[in-house]
């Protein structure tokens, strides 16, 4: 018979392997999930522009150049840098820049995607299964997506792959181009715990994300992306929630959404769920939880007027409380051309980008951050910032923005380095939508983003201390004081108060890294998304837990059945 002290060891043994396997599993688990997926760095090498050479039949394109606004997926094979991937599906992309480019009549510079495992499931290229090549469409300096995209990473939010790329198609030079990771399910297991939850890209009916009825059939514009039989209870209870004053920590992760909104509204970027089209962006649910995740950024830095901007301030800030609006007609033509813009000929580029540093933009309101519509109209933002808990946090980011990425050193720096690399490519490009002059004046003339993220940086801190008041550009029912240093107007959001009046807490500094590299507040307290110290299992994970429990709990009444019959024995 055993001896009781080897009993006791057994069981000794058995906590040490359960504790060991809880405290190892989630990291085995984030490794299982990536492991393979070297596409973010290998694909996305941002130390140099990687070259895409696609070879398709000549009748296949000839038939997608003629009829580019069909998005007919073709077959072809792409060699990115040096390495060949064969029978992969090939078309083109976009909305409103595509729909653009048909009209300019002499220009096929289109955006493309690529879809390696489009005709076979198990094909990638390390990881990788969709890769979508951006036009840099209605912008002269080529970076305003791949800046943002940086921006978004430095908030810590999941952020697709991102890298200049120089296409070429069937040996001609197409030009250079921004190569973005598709978001999708391979993006989902490299950024979150799980991966399996459902991704939806809202565009249409329901984008808004109002609340219409019970029945998600009548969101026809929500465009459930992954698990096609999901019920999607948990977009029911979401909707519920930020419409109906639910408890949005049960459905939200609500830091993330605060990061996510507070650099969204810093880039103005208004071709957006803060703008009038209400898209450009996605949400993933996991395990009830809804992120927010970054999408189409070429408008980003005030590029995108449609819907009209927000009545700016006074600049004069010592005169904040003589708060003027401008007729935004008068100060917006969307249309408007260029000089010496190739790929005319008889078509007309909107280019949203050429008066993007106007006080509209400049000014965007950080209180009430729409444009071309109200925070009633979008109440996932507007149940986010009605709660003063979260304002406060969502205005820390943007302190931390301001005072950090938006600096003139950092932004200086960036956009140096990036124009260093491109330059050679832009020179190049046969296809630009810009001449070389219209580039060299974005990137180092009198109005560039770097001015822009300067003169936006300045007005975000004095939104934040009070000295520059923001006019609310519509009223809203939201019920709190309209931003006007403690002054009561109908509708509108409270302004950062300092102190001096209103019923807003006072501003505190956000509590920023005292190494000074700028990193936000609480940006690793993300709640599904894959880092260091995240404590997320997956259904397995717990399944797998639950079994050693149990076997932990057989084992222990073992021994205590084996002790009660020695004593009788």
């Amino acid at each position: 018979m055993l001896k009781s002290r080897y009993v006791a060891a057994a069981i000794g043994l058995l906590i040490m392997i359960f504790i060991a396997v809880m405290f190892f599993l989630p990291q085995l688990q984030v490794e299982k999930a990536t492991k393979g997926n070297t596409y973010t760095e290998s694909v996305f090498d941002q130390s140099k522009v990687t070259k895409v050479d696609i070879t398709v039949a000549d009748d296949d394109l000839d038939t997608i150049l003629d009829n580019p606004s069909e998005k007919e997926i073709v077959n072809a094979d792409v060699t990115i840098d040096g390495e060949t991937v064969k029978n992969v599906g090939f078309r083109t992309k976009g909305n409103l820049s595509l729909n653009s480019v048909v009209q300019m009549g002499d220009s096929d510079r289109y955006s493309w995607k690529i879809d390696f495992d489009h005709y076979q499931e198990d094909q990638d290229l390390h990881g990788l299964k969709k890769l979508a090549l951006n036009n840099n469409y209605s912008d002269p300096t080529y970076m305003r997506e791949y800046l943002s995209y940086e921006l978004m990473e430095k908030m810590g939010i999941a952020t697709p792959g991102h890298s200049y790329m120089y296409v070429t198609i069937n040996g001609k030079e197409w030009g250079l181009y921004l190569g973005v990771e598709a978001i999708e399910e391979t993006f989902l297991n490299t950024n979150f715990a799980d991966g399996t939850g459902d991704l939806y890209y809202p565009d249409g009916t329901g984008s808004d994300l109002k609340w219409i009825s019970e029945d998600i059939d009548a969101y026809t514009g929500l465009n459930l992306k992954t698990n096609d039989h999901s019920d999607q209870s948990a977009m029911i209870n979401m909707l519920d929630a930020i419409n109906n004053e639910g408890n949005l920590e049960e459905v939200l992760d609500v830091d993330e959404m605060l990061r996510y909104f507070a650099a969204n509204t810093a880039l103005v970027n208004l071709d957006h769920y803060q703008g009038d089209k209400k898209h450009n962006y996605y949400l993933y649910e996991e395990n009830g939880i809804f992120s927010i995740l970054p999408w189409d950024y070429n408008m980003s830095f005030g590029g995108y007027s449609g819907g009209g901007g927000r009545q700016g301030g006074d600049t004069n800030l010592e005169n904040r409380n003589e708060v003027t609006a401008k007729d935004n007609d008068a100060e917006q033509d969307d249309t408007k051309l260029p000089e010496e813009a190739p790929n005319m000929n008889g078509g007309r580029m909107m280019d949203m980008s050429s008066n993007f540093m106007n006080e509209n933009n400049i000014n965007f309101s950080i209180t009430e951050p729409v444009s071309g519509t109200s925070l009633d109209e979008r109440p996932l933002l507007k149940a986010l910032l009605s709660n003063d808990e979260y304002r406060e946090k969502y205005y820390d980011y943007l302190d931390s923005i301001a005072t950090d990425f938006f600096s003139k050193e950092k932004m200086t720096a960036m956009t140096s380095e990036i124009t260093t690399l491109i330059t050679p490519y832009v020179k190049s490009d046969p296809t630009k939508f810009y001449t070389m002059n219209e580039f060299i004046e974005a990137t180092s003339g009198e109005e560039t983003l770097v001015e822009f993220a300067s003169q936006r940086a300045e007005s975000i801190l004095a939104q934040l201390s009070g000295d520059l008041v923001i006019e609310a550009e519509a009223e809203s029912s939201m019920g709190v004081k309209a931003p006007n240093m403690g002054a009561e107007e109908p509708g509108g959001l409270q302004a950062p108060n300092m102190g001096g009046g209103g019923d807003m807490p006072a501003m505190h500094p956000p509590d920023m890294n005292p190494g000074g590299n700028g990193s936000p507040p609480d940006v690793n307290g993300m709640m599904n998304q894959k880092g260091p110290g995240n404590s997320s299992y997956s259904k397995e994970t717990v399944i797998l837990s639950l079994v050693l429990l149990i076997l932990l709990l057989g084992a222990l009444a073992f021994a205590q059945f084996f002790r009660r019959r020695g004593k009788t024995g």
